[in-house]
């Protein structure tokens, strides 16, 4: 069978539209006259596009293209691109008829936009246009990561062709197939796109669009992004943890730790699997924080704590000393010991292989406190150089290295910060259900397993004059009482930085799935 071959060329056209900003003049008079002159800051765009129209695409072609926007002045900029398509035959094109083959073929795109950096790109349908909104704020000298990768011809167009039979001669049967000029061979694909940019403070009044752009693109740590600088939660999604910034304390350099933050975010996890997968439970993501492996290697970890609380029965030493770090220290015995092992009491919900596997030492800090402060204040005390009260000055009970620990203080009520809830992050121990502590993570999952009311929960923090430790209330404040009560735990741990996400949205649906390699 003999068949001819057509060609189809692919235009791509960009169309520019840039907002400006106006040069404004003012004058102030009284006795005497003066001129006041504002200088506009310089406000430019460049768009930028790696393609080659090809005169020869063939279905099952993909042409690489990328188009990418770069901030070239000095005013900050938000950007949204549109696009159009058309396929127009070659008849239509000879008569100047642009557009009239059907962009589908069976419910099939005959072209397939190959959208990249999904992440980055909004897209959202606004009076009846579509528009891919670049989510975070282009600063001077920036560039968006490109919006598209390639486009491919559909293996699938069915062309329009005349096939004629003949027999040239005996036993010979020979089919050629002629292009009708009407179908999608010989025809031409045209991709127009309309970059728009304006001014970045001024973008919803510009285009009147509900759209919330975000001042700065996030991080990525370990697979996960992060909002680095916003100040207000709302500008947020549960898909992101909150950048921290601390200053050095007694213990530790100056440090930026990353947090999932306010009610309910993205940060299940499966842990605690059998070897095959099966049978996890599910954990929660406090966040990634540079840590001291034991040896004085910083490096980032992630850190995990138990979904709920395993019981309500434990005291955090039954020998009345807040000292932590003490051989008979009862929850941090029991916690590296039978529960890290799954052995004596803990066989049936310990750590399993999959998990002691997965965890490394790293340093914890027990700095003591006598006082009730901020988020921040917490953090720093945790870290500082006050000893617990039944430690008799002893300075080397400042830290401990080990796998298994509880949560910070800090931990419970870090999460109200950047804004979440400035009561319960000002003043934790005033913090309370009534005044919203129920916004917090950390204070909502402070629960027994297939239970739903919080309850109280031990904390790694000493009082630093009594034998005292620190606890959350099932109210939401944090106090502090004496080491041989009974309260409820949450183990924590901080995972290997060899440890990576390997599936899952961290949903509680769909936790993230974790894997070694």
């Amino acid at each position: 069978m003999i068949m001819n071959n057509k060609k189809t060329i692919i235009i791509l056209i960009l169309v520019l539209t840039i907002g400006i900003v106006g040069l404004t003049v003012a004058y102030f008079s009284n006795s005497t006259s003066i001129d006041n002159t504002f200088r506009s800051k310089e406000y430019g765009t460049t768009t930028d596009e790696d393609f080659v129209s090809p005169d020869n695409w063939l279905p099952g072609t993909t042409t690489p293209k990328t188009l990418t926007v770069t901030n070239s002045g000095n005013v900050d900029e938000a950007v949204r691109i549109s696009y159009t398509e058309t396929w127009t035959s070659k008849n239509a094109k000879d008569n100047d008829q642009e557009g009239d083959l059907p962009l589908k073929q069976n419910n099939n795109d005959v072209a397939i936009i190959n959208w990249a950096n999904t992440d980055d790109w909004s897209t959202v349908t606004e009076n009846g246009v579509t528009y891919k909104y670049y989510k975070y704020k282009l600063a001077p000298t920036e560039t968006t990561t490109s919006l598209l990768n390639s486009v491919t011809f559909n293996s699938a167009a069915v062309n329009n062709s005349n096939c004629v039979e003949s027999t040239p001669e005996p036993g010979k049967k020979v089919i050629t197939c002629d292009s009708t000029g009407n179908g999608y061979d010989g025809a031409t694909y045209k991709l127009r796109f309309n970059v728009e940019t304006v001014q970045y403070n001024q973008y919803r009044n510009a285009w009147g669009t509900s759209v919330v752009l975000l001042d700065v693109k996030p991080l990525v740590v370990y697979g996960l992004n992060v909002n680095r600088k916003s100040k207000t939660y709302e500008t947020g999604d549960k898909h992101q943890m909150f950048e921290f910034e601390h200053s050095a304390t007694e213990q530790t350099p100056a440090l930026t730790d990353y947090r999932y933050i306010g009610n309910d975010p993205y940060n299940y996890v499966k842990f605690n699997c059998d070897n095959d997968g099966t049978n996890c439970e599910i954990w929660r993501i406090i966040g990634v924080f540079n840590v001291d492996d034991g040896n004085g290697n910083w490096e980032q970890r992630m850190k995990l704590v138990r979904g709920s609380d395993l019981t309500t029965n434990m005291k955090w030493n039954e020998n009345r000393k807040n000292d932590w770090t003490a051989n008979n220290s009862t929850l941090k015995t029991f916690l590296n010991g039978d529960y890290y092992n799954r052995t004596g009491d803990a066989q049936d919900y310990g750590l399993k292989s999959s998990s002691r596997s997965m965890t490394g030492d790293v340093v914890y800090y027990l700095g003591a406190s006598n006082l009730y402060g901020t988020g921040e204040e917490l953090y720093t005390w945790e870290r500082g150089n006050t000893v617990c009260g039944e430690c008799n000055s002893d300075t080397t009970k400042l830290t401990w290295t080990g796998k298994v620990g509880l949560m910070y203080p800090s931990d419970e009520y870090m999460v109200y910060g950047n804004g979440v809830n400035e009561t319960c992050y000002i003043d934790t121990h005033y913090c309370s259900s009534y005044r919203n502590a129920q916004i917090g993570w950390v204070y909502k999952s402070n629960i027994l397993e297939g239970q739903s009311t919080p309850v109280y929960t031990w904390l790694l923090a000493s009082y630093s004059e009594y034998e005292y430790a620190f606890f959350a209330s099932s109210d939401g404040y944090l106090g502090s009482a004496g080491v041989d009560i009974t309260y409820g735990i949450r183990p924590v741990l901080y995972l290997k930085s060899s440890i990576q996400i390997l599936s899952g949205d961290g949903s509680e649906q769909n936790p993230y799935v974790l894997s070694e390699n």
